[in-house]
């Protein structure tokens, strides 16, 4: 167990306390004695990449059904005594986790740690608490349809994902979801909730030695069931794919246009964070926003993203326009994309972007849940502690050809995925 020093501003090696449990949960604090409060996120590796093709949206609705009652407390009374303590606990479900995330105040960490214990090891899976559930997740899933936003992402993903299991929802489908029954839902917990590879993360005005002790004392002997379902590769596109979902009587069409990435522990992740952000994300959206949003006035907003996971992400550009600008919108945004290909940037530009990309991660860094979730991140794709500790040394490395080779790798102007959500 490393120590604590609570006097560093940037989390690191030093100033994280980390504990592995002999059942594999791994446990990361950082003491923040600014305010009284506690953060706590967490992550088990069993998500929507574990469950079957047929029965999509499984994982998530087990993770939130794990917070709708135990075999101690039902979900009402739950509720009853978290609210009372001013606290907050979620369970959500992802592509490769069941996430956690909750508040309190410090003095009552121990009392929420042990209602976030049942609900791991104790979820009552209540058949009426199932039913519930299950119909508000189909209406939310029939009100997606109608939402411009969501739907060009879900298109998009399909068109470069294909068969993988990317491609889907996290929340499922319509005709998914209303095949998943309880006996599913308590089978997908039974072989795929466990402690092993899972972490706990806390952060607050806390005692390391007295939090791990609590977690000990709850979590140590529960072992659960892991089993991960290996990740097939993905066939990147060879040629543009397009496609053109019709939500009529809407003002605003939706575009997200983009190629397949890298997964977040990849080499080039920096080198490509920091090209992005030049195209799609300094200022008030970069290249794409000032010349898409501020010059041609076309766009209610655009953006540029890189997103990674285990498997590889995208790098993509999304924007909201008029319906009748559909057709510049995307040939400026790919206009753009040849121009970072074909022409170095300026090395002003260069260090205007690295500057904004290291003075953006104090900020990020101003509070317990920021820091939490980049002590998440750094555990969860094992990119080691001192990740952040030596960020800025490996933005201040990348070059302009850097970019540009970032650009003609992966931005392939003859083969992008392309989805339009509007009238």
């Amino acid at each position: 167990m490393t120590s604590s020093n609570p006097g560093q501003s940037i989390p690191g090696p030093d100033t994280i306390v980390h504990q592995k449990l002999r059942n594999g949960l791994h446990i990361y604090i950082y003491e923040n004695h600014a305010v009284p409060i506690a953060i706590i996120e967490g992550s088990l590796r069993a998500g929507s990449v574990d469950e079957p093709v047929h029965l999509n949206g499984l994982a998530a609705l087990t993770a939130s059904l794990m917070r709708r009652g135990t075999y101690q407390h039902q979900f009402e009374a739950l509720n009853e005594e978290i609210e009372a303590l001013g606290a907050a606990v979620e369970f959500s479900g992802g592509r490769h986790a069941i996430d956690i995330f909750a508040n309190c105040l410090s003095e009552d960490v121990d009392k929420i740690l042990g209602f976030i214990a049942e609900m791991l090891r104790e979820p009552a899976f209540v058949p009426e608490e199932f039913e519930r559930l299950k119909q508000q997740t189909l209406t939310r899933l029939q009100e997606r349809k109608q939402d411009t936003r969501t739907m060009a992402f879900l298109t998009f993903r399909r068109l470069i994902y294909g068969d993988h299991p990317y491609a889907r929802s996290v929340t499922g489908e319509i005709e998914t979801v209303k095949r998943i029954t309880l006996p599913d839902v308590k089978a997908f917990y039974e072989n795929h909730v466990g402690a092993a590879g899972g972490q706990l993360v806390i952060v607050g005005d806390v005692n390391p030695e007295a939090i791990i002790t609590t977690i000990e004392r709850l979590l140590e002997d529960w072992e659960g069931h892991v089993q991960p379902v290996p990740l097939p590769p993905v066939r990147a596109l060879s040629a543009p794919s397009q496609k053109h979902v019709d939500i009529p009587d809407k003002r605003q069409s939706d575009i997200v246009l983009g190629w397949l990435g890298i997964p977040r522990k990849h080499p080039d992740w920096t080198p490509l964070v920091v090209a992005n952000v030049l195209w799609g994300r300094f200022g008030m959206g970069g290249r794409i926003g000032e010349r898409v949003r501020e010059r041609q006035g076309l766009a209610y907003y655009a953006y540029g993203n890189v997103d990674g996971n285990f498997g590889p992400g995208t790098w993509n550009a999304t924007a909201g326009v008029a319906p009748e600008h559909v057709s510049l919108a995307v040939e400026s945004i790919l206009d753009e994309a040849r121009r970072l290909r074909e022409e170095l940037v300026s090395e002003q530009e260069l260090e205007d972007t690295k500057s904004f990309i290291i003075g953006s991660t104090p900020i990020r860094l101003e509070t317990s849940e920021g820091i939490a979730a980049a002590i998440a991140d750094m555990a969860w794709y094992d990119l080691g502690l001192d990740y952040l500790l030596k960020l800025e040394e490996r933005v201040r490395g990348v070059t302009r050809e850097d970019v540009q080779h970032m650009a003609q790798k992966y931005m392939k102007l003859n083969a992008y995925a392309l989805a339009i959500a509007g009238p």
